[in-house]
């Protein structure tokens, strides 16, 4: 029995026929697209013009709203994919300089770090935290390096950081760990007071940004157009051998600048090639902006060169 796409019944049977008659114009995601639409918003008559004028209108703002949805479900898909235990471990970690419990952080800090001063940088990080409940807490990201030494022992390495939240107050806390044949000890721990979260710190935004970012950026917007344009003339210029090499070379920045958007630090690679000479982008959703651009070198060869490819005109004749 062939399976039949059900739509309301006051919709023209010209647009629910079965699967294998489809109009030819329309294809199968199309159309269970379009039957969810009409589904949500009732739409009775699609083939009218006030019906065609509602699905413009409603495809746009359904399109918005799925696109709303998975931004906000980006951050909880973001802290699934961390692990587990590494992620607990910290937050208990954590937890114990609010509760001003010492003996138990000092219990899990590697042998290394104990000193004379340990005992007052210990109350200094504790005296961070604000009495009561966190508001929100989120884990922002987990690095893990594993090694193994010359004996064969298998070595991991963690860098936890937590955000926490008390009503207008914001922390980062960041637990280092290192992991050998089941044993765990803290290697490294910091309290961090911020202004604001870090998703909001880290947010693109063109306030308050300073000679460097904005330099880079324009590098980009212009690297990408060069090479945009360079691309679409060689695919129409009559080169007369080798034009796939001119078009992998003009595919290609070189030189990478890259600026943290959120404090204008610049990194320069010069040996880095770049396709279409420009970047962005973060290493997470709570991870600051890196915008990246290179020199088109290859597709201002290509632009300067072009000439001696170019027909010759044929003068006018009266």
């Amino acid at each position: 029995m062939p399976f039949v796409a059900v739509h309301p019944s006051e919709i023209p049977a010209a647009y629910h026929k079965p699967i294998g008659q489809l109009i030819v114009r329309w294809g199968v995601a199309e159309l269970y697209l379009q039957s969810i639409i009409w589904h949500v918003w009732k739409i009775t008559d699609p083939r009218s013009r006030s019906g065609q004028r509602q699905m413009r209108t409603k495809t746009i703002v359904s399109i918005f709203a799925v696109l709303l949805l998975v931004g906000c479900d980006q951050k909880a898909a973001y802290e699934k994919g961390l692990p587990y235990e590494d992620v607990e471990f910290a937050k208990t970690y954590l937890a114990l300089f609010q509760a001003r419990d010492f003996d138990a952080i000092e219990a899990k800090l590697d042998g290394r770090l104990k000193d004379a001063q340990l005992r007052g940088k210990l109350q200094q990080m504790a005296a961070a935290f604000p009495a009561g409940t966190p508001t929100n807490v989120q884990t922002i990201g987990v690095n893990t390096l594993i090694s193994t030494k010359a004996n064969g022992t298998t070595v991991t390495q963690v860098k936890t950081s937590v955000q926490y939240q008390f009503g207008d107050k914001w922390l980062l806390g960041t637990v280092l760990t290192e992991k050998t044949g089941g044993h765990v000890v803290v290697t490294g721990v910091n309290v961090q007071p911020l202004s604001d979260s870090l998703e909001k710190i880290n947010q693109f935004t063109f306030f308050g940004k300073g000679v460097t970012q904005y330099a880079v950026l324009s590098l980009a917007i212009l690297s990408f157009l060069v090479i945009v344009i360079a691309l679409i003339l060689i695919v129409r210029t009559p080169i007369p051998k080798r034009k796939w090499l001119w078009f992998v070379f003009a595919l290609f920045g070189v030189v990478q600048l890259t600026v943290n958007w959120t404090d204008g630090g610049l990194n320069i690679n010069p040996f880095a090639l770049e396709m279409f000479g420009a970047a962005a982008g973060s290493g997470g959703p709570y991870a600051p902006v890196l915008v990246s651009a290179s020199i088109p070198l290859g597709a201002v060869i290509f632009l300067l060169r072009r000439r001696k490819w170019r027909p010759a005109q044929k003068p006018n004749e009266d």
